[in-house]
C-alpha cells in the first residue's frame, strides 16, 4: 500500500524532496540552538576561551532565524504538495466512480460514498504531509548525530548512542503495531457505515417520525458510534503508551551516556566540551524521533483510508465501454426506436430471474406505456435501455443499434429518465430545470413549464422561477416535485424519454391534463411506466409485464 501511495506522489516528488530537505534544515537548527550553549559552556568547564558576549547572542538569533525560515519553507512546499495530491485524489476517486454509477455506486452508499471521499482522502493526505518527510529526517538527523558522537568521542560513545537510537525506534514503532491497521481498519468501516446511517436518517426523517422509530434509529447509531468510541479509546492507550515513550527514552539516553562518558571525561580521553555536546544531542535530535512516534498514530489510520479508497477505485462496473463505439441513429423527427429482442435478466446475486426472455419493439416518436404490478420488472427495462445493467441474454436496441455498441456518455444523452422521486438540488426552481439544459432560453423553460401543468404554481410564486427550493426541494409537494422533474424532462429534448410512475403523486385532473398536453410537449419516443392501464391517456400501445414475460394489452378508451 505504501508503494502504490509512493506511485501516486510521483507527480510532486519535487515538492516533497523540498520539503525534506527544508525539514532536514530546520532540526538541524534546532539541534544547533541546544548544541551551541552546550558547546560554550563545556569550553568554561575546561577553562578554554569563548567568543564575546555580542557573538553569541548573533550566532543564536541567526540560527533561531533560520530555523523559522526553513520550518517556513517545509510546510510551504509539503503543504502545496499534499494539496495538489489532495486535489489529485478526489480527482482520481471521482473518475473512478463515474464508470461505476449508478448501479455499484447505489450499492455502495451515499454515506460511505461521501465519507471515501472526504474523510479517507484527508487521511491519505496526512500520509504525504506529515509521513514522508517526517520520515526522511527520522533516519538522517540520527544517523548524523551518530557519526558526530564517534568522531568526537570514539566508538563508545558512537556505538552507544546507535543502539539507543535504534533501542527508541523500535520501541515506538512496536507499540501497537500488531494491532493498529486492523483497529484503523475496523475504524474506517464504521465510520463509513455512521455516515451512511446518518444520510439515510436524514433521507427519510418524515417517516421515522411518522412511524415514531426514533429511538430505533438512535440505538442503531449508538452501536455504531460504541463501536468507533472503542476503537478511539485503543488508539487513545497506544497514543499515551507512545508518548511516554518518547520521552523515556531521552531521559535513559542521557543516563547511559553520562555512565559512560564522565569516566573517560576523568580519565582524560575527551574533554567536558565534548561529552555536554553529546549530551545536548539526545534533546536536540529527539523532534526527528518523534516523527516515528506521530508515524504510528496517523500511518495506520492513512494505510486503512488508502485501501478502502483503493479498493472502491478498483471496483469492476457493472457494464463496459465498447473498444470502438458505434454512432447513435435517431430515425423520425429527433426521435429513436427502441427494442428488446429475446432479453433475459436477473439481479447480480440473485437467482430469480425479473425478465424471461422479454422481446418488444417501439416505433420512433410513440407513446408506449409499459403496466403491471410492483416489482414485475418495469423500472428494469429502464435500467437495460440506459445500460444501469446488461441482459444475461438477448439485445436491447436503441435506433436499431445494440446499446452495448455505444459508449455510455451518448446513450445517455439520447435517454432521459423522470423518476417518480426525482432529486432536487439546492437552489432555484430555474437552477433545477437548466439542469440537463443550461442554454435554454426563458421561452423554452416556461413553456415546458405549461406542458408539465407547473406554470400556475410557478405564477403564485412571489420570485416565480427564482424561487428558492429549500434542501432535496423541501418547499415543493410530491406532485409539484414531479411536475417539475417532467418540465426538466421535456426541456433535454432526448431521442426518448422514459416516465418512470411521473403521475403517481397527481390528482386526476392535473393527470389527465399532464397527458393531454404531452404531444405538445415532446416528439421523443415516450416509454410511460405505471402499475394499472386504467390510468394512461394519449398513448398509442400498452404492454403488459408480469413474472418476466411481457404482452400486448388493450389500449384504455379516451373516456374511461
Amino acid at each position: 500500500m505504501i508503494a502504490h501511495l509512493l506511485r501516486l506522489a510521483k507527480g510532486s516528488a519535487g515538492l516533497l524532496a523540498l520539503s525534506a530537505f527544508a525539514r532536514t534544515l530546520t532540526l538541524l537548527c534546532g539541534a544547533a540552538l541546544l548544541l551551541y550553549p552546550a558547546w560554550l559552556v563545556g569550553r568554561l568547564a575546561d577553562d578554554q576561551d569563548i567568543p564575546p558576549l555580542g557573538t553569541v547572542i548573533a550566532v543564536m538569533i541567526a540560527l533561531a532565524a533560520a530555523k523559522g525560515l526553513t520550518r517556513y519553507a517545509e510546510q510551504l512546499s509539503g503543504h502545496t504538495a499534499a494539496f495538489a495530491l489532495l486535489e489529485q485524489l478526489r480527482v482520481r476517486l471521482y473518475e473512478k466512480l463515474i464508470p461505476l454509477a449508478p448501479a455499484v455506486t447505489a450499492s455502495r452508499g451515499s454515506g460511505r460514498l461521501l465519507s471515501a471521499a472526504t474523510r479517507d482522502v484527508d487521511r491519505v493526505e496526512v500520509f504525504f504531509a506529515h509521513t514522508l518527510a517526517p520520515v526522511v529526517t527520522a533516519v538522517l538527523i540520527p544517523a548524523a548525530a551518530v557519526v558526530l558522537t564517534w568522531s568526537l568521542t570514539g566508538p563508545g560513545l558512537g556505538g552507544a548512542l546507535l543502539v539507543i537510537y535504534l533501542a527508541a525506534a523500535a520501541m515506538l514503532i512496536g507499540i501497537g503495531r500488531r494491532g493498529g491497521r486492523a483497529t484503523s481498519t475496523v475504524q474506517v468501516r464504521a465510520r463509513g457505515a455512521l455516515a451512511q446511517e446518518i444520510s439515510d436518517d436524514l433521507r427519510g426523517r418524515s417517516e421515522i417520525t411518522i412511524f415514531g422509530a426514533q429511538e430505533q434509529r438512535a440505538q442503531r447509531v449508538d452501536r455504531l458510534g460504541a463501536q468507533i468510541g472503542a476503537g478511539s479509546r485503543g488508539a487513545s492507550v497506544l497514543q499515551g503508551l507512545r508518548a511516554a515513550a518518547g520521552q523515556g527514552w531521552q531521559v535513559l539516553a542521557l543516563l547511559v551516556l553520562l555512565l559512560l562518558g564522565l569516566p573517560q571525561v576523568q580519565d582524560a580521553v575527551f574533554g567536558y566540551t565534548e561529552l555536554l555536546l553529546v549530551l545536548a544531542l539526545v534533546p536536540g535530535t529527539a523532534p526527528a524521533l518523534a516523527a516515528i512516534e506521530a508515524l504510528g498514530i496517523s500511518l495506520p489510520a492513512a494505510l486503512a483510508s488508502a485501501a478502502n479508497l483503493r479498493e472502491l477505485e478498483e471496483s469492476s462496473p457493472a457494464v463496459r465501454e465498447p473498444t470502438r463505439p458505434a454512432p447513435v441513429t435517431t430515425e423520425a423527427d429527433g426521435a429513436a426506436s427502441v427494442s428488446f429482442q429475446g432479453v433475459r435478466f436477473g439481479y447480480p446475486g440473485t437467482s430469480r430471474e425479473v425478465l424471461e426472455g422479454v422481446d418488444l419493439h417501439i416505433e420512433p416518436g410513440q407513446v408506449a406505456a409499459v403496466v403491471g404490478v410492483s416489482g414485475s420488472g418495469k423500472s428494469t427495462l429502464a435500467a437495460l435501455l440506459t445500460r444501469v445493467w446488461d441482459p444475461q441474454e438477448g439485445q436491447v436496441r436503441l435506433g436499431g443499434t445494440d446499446v452495448r455498441e455505444l459508449s455510455l456518455a451518448t446513450l445517455r444523452e439520447q435517454i432521459t429518465v423522470v423518476e417518480q422521486r426525482p432529486v432536487m438540488i439546492s437552489g432555484s426552481i430555474r437552477e433545477n430545470l437548466l439542469l440537463g439544459s443550461p442554454e435554454a432560453t426563458d421561452e423554452q423553460v416556461l413553456a415546458v413549464c405549461r406542458w408539465a401543468c407547473l406554470d400556475t404554481d410557478i405564477e403564485a410564486m412571489p420570485q416565480g422561477l427564482d424561487t428558492e427550493l429549500g434542501t432535496e426541494g423541501a418547499r415543493l409537494s410530491g406532485g409539484q416535485a414531479q411536475r417539475l422533474a417532467l418540465a426538466r424532462g421535456y426541456l433535454r429534448a432526448s431521442p426518448v424519454l422514459i416516465l418512470d410512475e411521473i403521475t403517481s403523486a397527481q390528482d386526476p385532473l392535473t393527470q389527465a391534463e399532464i397527458l393531454r398536453r404531452m404531444p405538445e410537449a415532446t416528439s421523443a419516443t415516450v416509454i410511460m411506466i405505471a402499475h394499472r392501464s386504467a390510468v394512461l391517456r394519449h398513448v398509442h400501445s400498452v404492454y403488459e409485464i408480469d413474472a418476466g414475460q411481457i404482452t400486448a394489452a388493450a389500449r384504455p378508451a379516451s373516456g374511461a
